[in-house]
């Protein structure tokens, strides 16, 4: 893909991550283990953001996160911070939304305090009560005792009722190098609300999950395709969940351009090349709902 020659809003992410940028930290008298008093923890203003409209966050992967954390591990599980901090920062900061219970959207912020050797030692939310929405959600259990079945052969375990594989093509769905909500093409959306249609009649049938996979061609840089890779699966995700799918079913990630479908001829001319790369270009799709199995006198589990 052609990169704006420039400090895009992108460009911006891919300079502070290589160095390029200011390490100065918000936050102060950081000690050499990555700790800081709280009173001494600032958080940056909204507006400086470079991803002023921050992610909804795979609740999953942040549940992952511990003392000890490297910077490359934080990159995978939450992608890059949000802020213009270099790679050398002490301090990496992030905009995340989270829908409540009236299905209101929540801006929360979120801050990793690193040690001198860069690994992650204290986490902090703004404001604090954010880390409980944090929290990945569980399933309402409901214990019902049934009369003695038939009995089923073979052990207690879930197993999926649907197995679905879709690839939605990304050039179908945004316009070209782009990956924001505004950015969605019109002729995208149809695709999805389908999509959306069809998850929210498997979730009434069983366990649903989705995980959503970003995929770029190789034009560009790595950390670029990567984090664009991702912004798309996730702006994907959002735009499912805002349409009735349950958000704690779906995860996403991306894989850049490591995972590519198609090769093509790198002499081929630019337009040429762009339109023989479109397969690689593209957001997978992984459904599956199951269903729990039973043995003769044992309780039936219910998800909800």
């Amino acid at each position: 893909m052609k990169k704006i020659i420039g400090l895009s809003v992108l460009g911006l992410a891919v300079l502070a991550s290589t160095g390029c940028m200011g390490t100065r930290a918000l936050s102060s008298d950081i000690s050499a283990e990555g700790r800081v008093d709280r009173d001494n923890v600032k958080f940056p203003v909204l507006e400086k953001a470079w991803q002023k409209d921050g992610i909804f966050p795979n609740t999953e992967n942040l549940s992952k996160i511990r003392a000890g954390v490297s910077k490359d591990e934080l990159y995978n599980f939450i992608g890059r911070p949000h802020f213009s901090e270099a790679n050398r920062a002490r301090e990496w900061d992030y905009i995340m939304k989270f829908y409540q219970e009236d299905d209101s959207v929540k801006i929360c912020q979120y801050k990793v305090i690193f040690d001198e050797k860069y690994k992650g030692q204290e986490f902090y939310w703004k404001p604090a009560d954010c880390e409980k929405l944090a929290k990945p959600a569980q399933p309402v259990v409901q214990v019902i005792q049934q009369p003695a079945p038939a009995p089923v052969p073979g052990p207690d375990v879930m197993t999926p009722i649907i197995s679905e594989q879709i690839t939605l093509s990304a050039d179908a769905l945004f316009y070209f190098d782009k990956w924001k909500p505004e950015d969605m093409l019109p002729k995208g959306k149809p695709e999805l609300d389908a999509l959306a249609e069809k998850l929210r009649d498997y979730q009434t049938r069983g366990r649903l999950q989705v995980q959503l996979v970003g995929h770029t061609d190789f034009k560009g840089d790595d950390m670029y395709n990567m984090n664009l890779s991702q912004l798309r699966a996730q702006t994907v995700r959002s735009y499912l969940i805002q349409r009735g799918v349950d958000a704690s079913s779906i995860t996403t990630s991306g894989a850049g351009e490591t995972q590519p479908v198609k090769s093509c001829n790198t002499n081929l001319p630019r337009k040429q090349l762009i339109d023989c790369l479109q397969p690689n270009r593209r957001v997978e799709v992984s459904v599956s709902v199951y269903a729990i199995n039973y043995r003769q006198g044992e309780p039936t589990v219910i998800f909800k």
